[in-house]
């Protein structure tokens, strides 16, 4: 059972960027007129919230919240980690793509930024919609199913998205820190991603929640650098699955923002390694870019686009069969069993029209040519920062470039906790 984070009042809701998302998850149900009409916003307590008539709400409201963060969180992962390239000399993309941050000040837009904001976006929508989803779990875990007839579905649902916040914080952050608890490290995040997967199983989960489940535990798992686990959990996973998460034009928090940023605004060009990427002299359909034709009206430089997302409502992959065999791939690799590598290899080739592996049979070779399946499997879908500091992926451009706009590029892969979380957090030295 997940324990849910002590109650708050709505003014310490609103000061750590969950009072929007409260409000907005009783809204329409008839409570929303009633909570505002107390004496003052202060003296609301999260227990307003805990009425089993708020369940499909909450839920409602946690699967948004995830589908903002994992567009906000790819762009970051994106502009960070080699995929994309500052096209503007936009001062706050110059930091994401500079790989140079601060913990407070305006060297930290990774703490800063928000869903809706012109910019990527990583910690406010990541800790918005962790603390969000276990809440939630926790009122599940108080409610009976007659009280909320859906509570087994809703926990599975819940639960998924809570264990991929955790994965996104284990593979973005140097160290993490949640409810005001001391400060850990990302292995402990893939540990509370793991359960949470699990607790999703339990709860009985089916269809593509239950395989999205067993992507998100597998890649938990590897990671924690549990190859062999990881392989039997990815193995379950169904040839053809895809689990997307739906996007729109309706408004601006609503859209893909990696079409925006790339298509739509022109402040980032696709980094020139993903320009024209081939498999034995084929162009690879996975990583499709075309010259925009175009250049950013500040700095003249061309624009590259992907053709991955080509509209503001482009659905985002969260989880799938590719990536799930490529874990599999990788343990395969570890394990020794060269010819199953392969075989995964060129059962994704034939998918994408391309030509079979005929490369060295050598677990370095093989290393190699996964580092590749992964990056166009994956491309733009925030897996590749991760991918950089996991698999020891030279950076690019190296460390000490020039970046073309007065700075040069740093190697800061994974963020540090922000002043705001160790000035507040008693747990944590200086809090």
């Amino acid at each position: 059972m997940t324990n849910r984070p002590k109650n708050r009042s709505l003014s310490t809701l609103a000061r750590t960027g969950l009072l929007g998302l409260a409000v907005a998850a009783i809204a329409g149900c008839g409570a929303l007129d009633e909570l505002l009409s107390v004496d003052a916003p202060s003296r609301v307590s999260a227990a307003d919230l805990e009425n089993p008539a708020t369940a499909g709400l909450l839920v409602a409201s946690v699967a948004n919240e995830f589908r903002c963060t994992l567009t906000y969180y790819a762009a970051a992962s994106a502009l960070t980690g080699n995929e994309w390239r500052d096209a503007s000399n936009n001062s706050v993309l110059n930091i994401w793509d500079q790989r140079v941050h601060d913990t407070s000040g305006y060297g930290s837009q990774y703490a800063s930024a928000d869903c809706g904001s012109g910019q990527p976006a990583l910690y406010r929508p990541m800790s918005r919609t962790r603390w969000l989803a276990d809440y939630t779990l926790g009122l599940l875990s108080e409610w009976t199913t007659e009280e909320v007839p859906d509570k087994a579905a809703y926990e599975a649902e819940v639960a998924l998205y809570a264990g991929y916040s955790y994965i996104l914080f284990g593979e973005s952050m140097c160290s993490v820190a949640f409810d005001e608890g001391p400060e850990q490290m990302p292995a402990d995040a893939f540990n509370l991603a793991i359960a949470r997967f699990d607790q999703a199983m339990a709860a009985g989960a089916s269809g593509d929640i239950l395989h999205a489940a067993q992507v998100g535990k597998a890649r938990a798992q590897l990671n924690l650098n549990q190859k062999s686990a990881a392989m039997s959990t990815a193995s379950s996973v169904p040839d053809g699955f895809a689990f997307e998460l739906h996007y729109s034009n309706a408004e601006a928090v609503t859209r893909n923002k990696l079409w925006e940023f790339n298509i739509d605004h022109q402040n980032v060009t696709v980094a020139e390694p993903y320009r024209d990427v081939r498999f034995a002299d084929t162009p690879d359909p996975r990583v499709a870019v075309n010259d925009a034709n175009a250049t950013n009206s500040q700095t003249g430089i061309a624009i590259f686009v992907s053709e991955k997302y080509p509209e503001p409502s482009s659905p985002i992959e969260m989880a799938g069969y590719a990536e799930a065999q490529l874990i599999v791939a990788e343990a395969h690799i570890e394990a020794g069993n060269l010819d199953g590598a392969v075989s995964i290899f060129n059962g994704l080739h034939r998918a994408a029209g391309l030509p079979a592996y005929e490369g060295d049979m050598t677990a370095t070779a093989l290393m190699t040519q996964l580092i590749y399946e992964r990056a166009a499997e994956n491309y733009l879908e925030g897996q590749h920062l991760q991918d950089l500091k996991r698999l020891n992926i030279p950076l690019y451009p190296p460390t000490g470039t020039d970046d073309g706009f007065g700075g040069a590029y740093g190697d800061e892969i994974c963020f540090e906790l922000p002043a705001t979380e160790f000035q507040n957090n008693p747990s944590i030295s200086g809090g």
